[in-house]
């Protein structure tokens, strides 16, 4: 499409992810095609879709709960959150022919196919006569009458009104390099710290020693300066800096900044059970050494690790163990996190522009016109499909904060 620099629309959106596709279908729908343009500064848009759900695309988590979701002020979230969830949302994706399904505790588009989502997007917006420009990165928005837009290319144009919907600084091979914020700070908005999340952890090497490609499933814990935050079952896989898995994504969001993990190996057997089924075994296994006491029960390479940290003798009879103390170490085994894996790593940004400076509407109360939804916003979610759901319902609100 030729570039028409001077143009003025009535709303341009900055950034190419799921957010910014709901915005130019609604906004589009309702003030025609022209009126919408979209500046994405890669080669194509919702490239950070494709990747959701491991390429099948978990759009919504089967939860309908505020509480998976974090930030400084929980009151803006939580009202959004309630007035678009996931009937809302649902009808939304409906009304572009996406169909979803529930597997487990998320919904996936029935296709299984994160790129039908990204399609049924895609031909919407064509069909609607949304001006898509990529290749742009916005570098500079001022303000007199209207905006003015400048991106890297030295393109300009104008608008309206302005919406930010260029993600966090997570996974920055999508774009995603914390440039929205930047872009809100020029306007005098204010950026909470930023942490990755959802994201692996680091842990102190000599716990998850020998460990690397184990993956267990567990019950674990995150637990910062003694009390817990949060526990969650699913899988934890080891890896040479530290933890990976299901459970690890989940719990990076109470652990990114340190704290511990504490891990229960036997998350089907109460601690007593344990403990008497090691009790039979060191009966009528008299003859093995106390490195196998817990062979037959879970992983032996995982089993060692713990009870060697632990600070057991493994080369003695298995009688020799206190088969309670064995017990509590296989069901608390306490892994000290001490970091992530960085940004680069991470699915979504914990932290972001501070969303008291915002209406329910998603515009500005420091600027008219001004709006921001998403990912650049301090909202986040836990893993499973929330951060998703927060985009779309962002959207939703933004739309509906003006025609409603």
């Amino acid at each position: 499409m030729n570039r028409e620099n001077t143009k003025k629309y009535k709303y341009l959106i900055v950034g190419g992810g799921v957010s910014a596709l709901a915005l130019s279908v609604l906004l589009a729908s309702k003030e025609g095609g022209e009126s919408v343009a979209v500046l994405e500064r890669l080669d194509r848009v919702g490239k950070k879709l494709l990747s959701t759900g491991n390429g099948q695309c978990n759009v919504l988590p089967l939860s309908n709960e505020t509480s998976n979701y974090h930030g400084e002020n929980p009151s803006f979230f939580n009202q959004i959150l309630k007035k678009y969830g996931n009937s809302e949302i649902t009808a939304f994706l409906k009304s572009l022919g996406v169909i979803l399904t529930l597997d487990g505790d998320k919904y996936y588009p029935y296709s299984k196919q994160a790129s039908s989502v990204l399609d049924a997007f895609r031909f919407k917006i064509e069909s609607l006569g949304v001006n898509v420009f990529t290749g742009e990165k916005v570098t500079q928005i001022t303000k007199e009458n209207n905006f003015k837009i400048v991106t890297e290319s030295k393109s300009e144009y104008c608008s309206q009104n302005v919406i930010i919907a260029t993600g966090g600084s997570a996974q920055k091979s999508f774009g995603t390099d914390g440039n929205g914020y930047n872009l809100l700070k020029s306007f005098g908005h204010t950026v909470t710290p930023i942490y990755p999340s959802i994201v692996q952890l680091k842990t102190n090497l000599k716990q998850v020693k020998g460990l690397k490609g184990l993956k267990q499933k567990v019950n674990a814990k995150a637990v910062v300066n003694g009390k817990e935050l949060a526990s969650f079952y699913g899988d934890v896989m080891f890896t040479d800096y530290g933890v990976s898995g299901n459970a690890t994504f989940y719990l990076s969001s109470y652990l990114y900044a340190g704290g511990d993990m504490v891990i229960d190996f036997c998350p089907d057997i109460s601690q007593l059970e344990l403990t008497n089924i090691l009790k039979e075994k060191q009966i009528s296994c008299p003859y093995l050494t106390a490195e196998y006491l817990l062979s037959g029960i879970i992983n032996n390479k995982i089993a060692c690790a713990v009870l060697r940290n632990g600070g057991f003798n493994l080369s003695g009879s298995i009688s020799s163990l206190n088969a309670e103390k064995v017990a509590l170490a296989i069901k608390n085994y306490v892994l000290s996190v001490n970091g992530t894996m960085g940004f680069e790593n991470a699915q979504v940004t914990k932290g972001g522009v501070k969303t008291s400076e915002f209406g329910l509407d998603m515009q500005s109360k420091l600027v008219s016109g001004l709006y921001a939804t998403g990912e650049v916003l301090d909202v986040d979610g836990d893993c499973g499909g929330f951060n998703v759901k927060w985009a779309l319902a962002s959207a939703l609100a933004l739309y509906g904060g003006i025609y409603d």
